[in-house]
């Protein structure tokens, strides 16, 4: 009889929690997401977004300091909306070394030319979307993992000239390499 007590014990503890559980997932997915997004206010909202002419506009905010990207995958950035031109520049930095180590300087060798851009973007449009494994700096040269130079010009709809730039970093993607985690 203990035995049988015990089972039952178990059997309507185990209901108990189904019948809360169910409870408690009334909601099936789609409400659970609409749920979830409502909190976000969607991108594109045009009434939110500053763009080049209105109050408030500072230029020095059309980019982040530094985006970065795989070698082996994309770089994606955007301009803003309402611009009449948009023109962006790829440079790589070069090094250059007069006589001293202390006295390194670099200079700028502008390499748009030889980006691969995805179709609905480019060097002219509002979006900057680059395959870096396709991509060149020079002939024979790839692009590669390094500090780079993105640097944004836009006409906004009021007429005036707005500048940004920016540092893109492309990174080796590092796959299963368990050189980093041996101990001597």
């Amino acid at each position: 009889m203990k035995r049988y007590g015990m089972t039952m014990q178990k059997f309507l503890f185990s209901a108990l929690g189904a019948l809360l559980l169910c409870a408690g997932c009334k909601d099936n997915i789609n409400t659970m997401l609409e749920d979830y997004n409502s909190h976000f206010e969607p991108a594109t909202n045009n009434e939110l977004i500053i763009n080049p002419g209105d109050t408030g506009f500072r230029q020095e905010n059309m980019l982040d300091p530094t985006y970065f990207a795989s070698a082996e995958g994309s770089i994606n950035v955007a301009a803003p909306y309402k611009c009449s031109s948009y023109e962006w520049n790829f440079y790589k930095i070069i090094k250059l070394i007069n006589g001293s180590e202390s006295a390194i300087r670099s200079s700028l060798e502008d390499i748009t030319a030889g980006l691969n851009f995805y179709p609905e973007s480019g060097k002219n449009k509002r979006e900057f979307r680059v395959y870096v494994p396709l991509s060149s700096v020079a002939a024979g040269e790839k692009l590669g993992p390094g500090t780079y130079i993105l640097h944004l010009k836009v006409i906004g709809d009021d007429g005036k000239e707005y500048k940004d730039w920016c540092s893109v970093v492309i990174y080796e993607q590092v796959y299963g390499q368990t050189e980093f985690f041996k101990e001597d």
